[in-house]
C-alpha cells in the first residue's frame, strides 16, 4: 500500500493525502510578509516575520480536554494530512468519539493597485464534530510559545476588545505579535509552566493573567457545548506589527477565515492555471503544479523590495545565482516578481561590472566573498534576456543593457593568456570556488572552470543578442565576435584528450583536473559543447553510477572523491535540481533518461517522507547519496522553477528566437502525446499540443515559422470549455473560426473511457476526423456531427497514456 496517496492526475489538481505518522515534518507555507513551518505532528512549529527577519512565535498546539472531569482527550487512533498546495489539513478523532479537522494556512492575495499588501496572517481553523448519541462539554486550550526564537525577555497583556494576547521583547517592543480567535476566550493567562501543556488532565484554572514574563507560555482557553451531532467551528488567528497600535490594526485587518481561505485558493489558482503541463506522465505534471505552489511560497515583500532567500525562515540573504535560476521559472508564471528580483542586483552592481553574490534583504549589504569573477555574473546577464525574451518589455531592456554591457566587458577583462575566463582566489570554500558548488568546506575550484566559461560564452553572446535588438550594432558584432573566441578557447583547452569530455577546471599552478561530475552538463546546456561531444556528455551523465531513484549524484558512485554525505551532499549527494538540469541538456539526446529524471525525481519527494525527511509536493535540497534521506533545506527555492523551465524549455521544446515562438516537443519514447496550456508570452498566452498521430503533428494558438513538426493554428484556447470525465484524463481545446480540435489524454495505466464535450454553444454541422491512439489510425465519420451533440457529450475510449483526437470541421 502506498504510503502518500496523490489525488488528482489531469495536470490541473495535485493533492497529497498520508497518515499523519508517516511525516518527519509539515509543508512550509508562506506569503510576502509571513512564512510559517508545520510539524509532524501538526501543530504549528514557526511564524517568521519576513519584514524583521525574526520567527516571533514559536509552537503553537491545541489540546482537548473534558470539561465533565477534566480528562485530557488524546487522539484515538491514525488520521490523515491532506497537503494543498496552499494550505494543510489534519483530520483526526479524539478519545470519546470526537471527530476533529484543523486546517491551516497563510493568507494570500494580489497587492491594491498601489501595491498594498494584506496583513501578515496565520490562521489554525478548527472544527469539533460530536459523533456521540449525548452531549459533551469540551474545553480547548491553545498553548503558544511567545518568544519565538527572539530573546526571553516577553511582556504580554490581553487586549479585551479584540480577545487576544499581544506579547513583545522587552528589549525590543517593535517587535509585537498578538495571538487571538474568532470566538473570544473563556480564560487566558501567561505561564512560566510548560508542563501544564502535557498533563492528562486538565490543568488549573486559567488566572486571567499575563503578569508571567521571560520565557513564557501564553494559554487560550475556550469551551463548548456540543449536542449529538453537532459540530464547533472557529478559528485561531495569529499576526504581528512594529508596536502595539500597528500589531491591532493588522490584526483587525485580517479578513475572517473563510474570506481569507478563499483569497488564498484564487490568489493559487490564479498562478497554477498559467503554464500549465500535461503529459502521460502524472508525476511529471504533478511537478509541474507543485513547482509553481512552492515558488509562490517563497515570494517575499522585504524592506529591500521583492525577493526571496536563499534558506527561509533561517536566513536573510537573497543569492544572485539562485535568483537568476528562480526567474527562469517565474517568467512563465510570475513576471512581474521575477522583474522586481532581477533589478535588485542590477541597482546593487559593483562598480567594476561584476554582480554580487548575495545581498541582506533587509540592509541591503551585499557581499562578494573577494572573487575577481563568479557564475553570479553570467546567470544574471541571462536571466535578464529571459525576462525580456518572455515579456517583450523593451523599456526593461533599455533599463538594464548598460548593466549587462558592463558586466560583459568585465567577464572579458577576467581572461587569461589562453583567453580563458580565470578566477584568482586562493582560498577554500565560499572563499575559494567559484561557481555553484561554493560551500564545499576545505576545497577550492578556481582557475579556469569549465562550469564558469560556459555560462561566461552564454552571457556573451546573450549581451550581443541584446545590443542587436537595441540597435547596437558595433556593441553586438563585438560581443559575438569575443564570445565565439572564448568558446575556441573553451575547446582548446579545457577539452580533455583523453575521455574526449571536459576539464573540471585548470587550477591557479596552470594543471588540468580532470574529474567527472554532475558539472559536464554545463557546457552541454550553454551550447559550448559540440553535437557529437554533447551527446558523449549526456551518455556519460546517464551512467549507473551516477543515477539513484531520487535523482542524479553530484559525483559518481566508484569516483574516488565519492562521499555520499560530504560538502553538503556536493561530492556524491543528490541535489534534486541537477536532475532538471540534465533533463534540459538531455532533451536532445537521450529523451528516456529526460523523462526519468523528471518523474523519479519528482516522485521520489512522495515516496516515503518520514524516512526521507521529505513532504510530498515540497522540493527538498539535497539527499544522502546512499539513503536517500534529506539532509538539506525542507523547501529549497531555487529547485522549482527550475523544474518548471526544464518541462518547458527542455522537455515541451520552447525556444524563443526574434521574439518568435519556435516549438520542438520531445516526447518520450513512450508518450504519445503532451501539451503545455495557457503559457504567458507578452501581451498574450500560448497553448500548444503535440501528438503521435502517428508522426509527431502540433496544435497550436500560436504560428511558428521554422518548427520542422506539421503543424496546425488555431487562434482561440477553448480548454475552459471543454468538459471531460474522470480525474485521470487532460483536455486541450483550439478553435479556428468555426472549427474545432479537441483532445483527450489519459495518464492511467489502464484503458479508460471518457465524455468529451463542449459547453459553449455550437451552430451547425461538423465533419469529424478522429485519431485514437488505441486504434493507432485516423477515421472519418461517415455523418456529420450536429454541434448540440457535442454539448451532450461524445463518449471516446482512451488506452493506457493514450490519447484520443477529434478535428470538427464545419460544413453546414
Amino acid at each position: 500500500m502506498d504510503i502518500v496517496k496523490g489525488l488528482g492526475s489531469n495536470g490541473r489538481v495535485a493533492l497529497y493525502e498520508v497518515a499523519d505518522t508517516e511525516l518527519a515534518v509539515g509543508s512550509t507555507l508562506g506569503a510576502p510578509k509571513v512564512m510559517t513551518i508545520i510539524k509532524a505532528n501538526g501543530a504549528i512549529e514557526k511564524v517568521y516575520s519576513i519584514e524583521t527577519g525574526e520567527t516571533l512565535l514559536g509552537t503553537f498546539i491545541l489540546r482537548h480536554y473534558d470539561a465533565s472531569n477534566g480528562m485530557y482527550l488524546d487522539q484515538e487512533q491514525q488520521g490523515t494530512f491532506v497537503i494543498h498546495p496552499e494550505h494543510q489539513e489534519h483530520v483526526y478523532g479524539l478519545a470519546g468519539r470526537i471527530a476533529v479537522r484543523e486546517n491551516i494556512f497563510v493568507l494570500n492575495a494580489r497587492p491594491e493597485k498601489d501595491g498594498t499588501l494584506g496583513p501578515p496572517a496565520v490562521y489554525q481553523v478548527l472544527e469539533l464534530h460530536n459523533d456521540n448519541s449525548h452531549p459533551i462539554d469540551l474545553v480547548t486550550y491553545a498553548y503558544a510559545v511567545l518568544r519565538g526564537f527572539t530573546d526571553p525577555d516577553i511582556v504580554a497583556e490581553y487586549d479585551k476588545e479584540l480577545g487576544a494576547l499581544l506579547a513583545w521583547n522587552e528589549s525590543k517592543p517593535d517587535l509585537v505579535r498578538i495571538v487571538g480567535c474568532s470566538d473570544k476566550p473563556s480564560a487566558y493567562e501567561t505561564s512560566l509552566d510548560y508542563a501544564k501543556a502535557v498533563t492528562d488532565r486538565r490543568p488549573r484554572p486559567l488566572s486571567c493573567s499575563t503578569d508571567a514574563r521571560g520565557d513564557t507560555l501564553g494559554i487560550l482557553e475556550h469551551v463548548h457545548h456540543l449536542e449529538p451531532g453537532k459540530t464547533a467551528r472557529f478559528w485561531y488567528l495569529i499576526s504581528f506589527g512594529k508596536g502595539k497600535d500597528d500589531a491591532r490594526n493588522n490584526y483587525a485587518a485580517c479578513p475572517d477565515a473563510d474570506s481569507a481561505l478563499q483569497r488564498t485558493q484564487d490568489y493559487y489558482q490564479d498562478y497554477l492555471t498559467r503554464s500549465v503541463v500535461l503529459t502521460p506522465d502524472n508525476s511529471v505534471n504533478s511537478g509541474v503544479i507543485w513547482a509553481k505552489a512552492n515558488m509562490l511560497r517563497v515570494e517575499s515583500k522585504a524592506p529591500t523590495g521583492w525577493c526571496f532567500v536563499n534558506d527561509p525562515t533561517r536566513s536573510n540573504n537573497s543569492v544572485a545565482r539562485d535568483t537568476a535560476w528562480f526567474t527562469f521559472g517565474a517568467d512563465y508564471v510570475d513576471p512581474a516578481f521575477a522583474r522586481e528580483a532581477l533589478l535588485a542586483y542590477v541597482d546593487r552592481q559593483e562598480k567594476d561590472g561584476m554582480f554580487v553574490e548575495y545581498y541582506d534583504i533587509r540592509t541591503g549589504e551585499s557581499e562578494d566573498y573577494g572573487l575577481n569573477i563568479n557564475d553570479d555574473t553570467p546567470l544574471l546577464i541571462m536571466a535578464l534576456w529571459h525576462h525580456y525574451n518572455t515579456t517583450g518589455d523593451v523599456d526593461f531592456l533599455k533599463k538594464i543593457y548598460p548593466a549587462a554591457a558592463k558586466a560583459g566587458h568585465y567577464m572579458l577583462s577576467q581572461r587569461n593568456s589562453q583567453g580563458l575566463i580565470w578566477c584568482t582566489a586562493s582560498g577554500t570554500g565560499t572563499s575559494g570556488i567559484v561557481g555553484w558548488r561554493n560551500v564545499i568546506p576545505n576545497y577550492r575550484l578556481s582557475g579556469a572552470t569549465t562550469e564558469v566559461n560556459s555560462e561566461c560564452y552564454s552571457a556573451l553572446v546573450t549581451v550581443s543578442h541584446m545590443a542587436r535588438v537595441l540597435e547596437k550594432h558595433d556593441d553586438s558584432g563585438y560581443f559575438a565576435e569575443e564570445a565565439e573566441k572564448l568558446k575556441v578557447a573553451i575547446n582548446i583547452h579545457l577539452r580533455n584528450p583523453e575521455n574526449g569530455l571536459y576539464y573540471l577546471n585548470i587550477d591557479l599552478d596552470g594543471h588540468p583536473r580532470s574529474d567527472v561530475t554532475s558539472d559536464l552538463v554545463f557546457p552541454v546546456m550553454f551550447s559550448v559543447a559540440d553535437e557529437k561531444t554533447s551527446a558523449a556528455i549526456i551518455r556519460r551523465l546517464s551512467g549507473q553510477d551516477f543515477w539513484t531513484p531520487g535523482g542524479i549524484r553530484t559525483t559518481p558512485r566508484d569516483s574516488p572523491m565519492y562521499t555520499p554525505n560530504g560538502g553538503w551532499g556536493l561530492l556524491g549527494g543528490v541535489w534534486v535540481a541537477v536532475s532538471f538540469w540534465y533533463a534540459f541538456a538531455a532533451a536532445k539526446y537521450e529523451r528516456v533518461f529526460m523523462a526519468q529524471a523528471l518523474s523519479t525525481t519528482y516522485r521520489n519527494y512522495q515516496t516515503d517522507p518520514r524516512r526521507n525527511n521529505t513532504v510530498p509536493g515540497q522540493f527538498c535540497e539535497w539527499l544522502n547519496g546512499e539513503t536517500l534521506v534529506n539532509e538539506g533545506m525542507m523547501l529549497s527555492p531555487w529547485f522549482p522553477p527550475r523544474y518548471l523551465w526544464s518541462a518547458l524549455e527542455g522537455v515541451a521544446g520552447l525556444a524563443i528566437e526574434e521574439g518568435n515562438v519556435i516549438v520542438t516537443p520531445r516526447l518520450a519514447p513512450d508518450w504519445k502525446w503532451m501539451a503545455v496550456q495557457n503559457l504567458p508570452f507578452r501581451d498574450r498566452s500560448l497553448t500548444w499540443l503535440a501528438v503521435r498521430a502517428p508522426d509527431i503533428r502540433l496544435y497550436a494558438s500560436f504560428t511558428s515559422p521554422t518548427t520542422t513538426t506539421t503543424m496546425a493554428t488555431y487562434e482561440t484556447d477553448i480548454t475552459e470549455h471543454v468538459q471531460t470525465t474522470g480525474e485521470s484524463i487532460c483536455k486541450i481545446g483550439l478553435q479556428q473560426g468555426d472549427n474545432l480540435v479537441l483532445f483527450a489524454g489519459n495518464t492511467e495505466e489502464r484503458t479508460t473511457t471518457t465524455s468529451l464535450k463542449v459547453d459553449c454553444p455550437l451552430q451547425g454541422r461538423y465533419r469529424v476526423r478522429t485519431y485514437s491512439s488505441l486504434l493507432g489510425r485516423w477515421l472519418e465519420e461517415d455523418r456529420l456531427l450536429p454541434g448540440d451533440e457535442l454539448g451532450r457529450g461524445l463518449i471516446v475510449t482512451l488506452e493506457r497514456r493514450g490519447f484520443a483526437l477529434l478535428e470538427l470541421t464545419q460544413e453546414i
